[in-house]
């Protein structure tokens, strides 16, 4: 099994679905339910929903580069 088809079929498991949407869920809490004066604990919590966003998105474009390659013209 390659490394694409095991990222493509843990990224469509439900559960890891789910734990990734909590962790990003816990930290936009954070910044939504933060008092005036936590901006640094907001900037916190928002790098790392920036992070998440950029794992995710990583993993999916390994996921995806496969197909890309397979349906990529072939030049002669």
């Amino acid at each position: 099994m390659t490394k694409q088809n095991i990222i493509k079929n843990i990224l469509m498991t439900p559960e890891f679905q789910e734990v990734i949407k909590e962790i990003r869920d816990n930290q936009l809490n954070r910044i939504i339910y933060s008092n005036e004066d936590e901006a640094n604990e907001r900037e916190k919590a928002y790098v790392r929903v920036k992070t998440i966003d950029e794992l995710m998105s990583t993993l999916e474009s390994i996921a995806k580069d496969g197909e890309i390659k397979s349906k990529a013209w072939k030049i002669l």
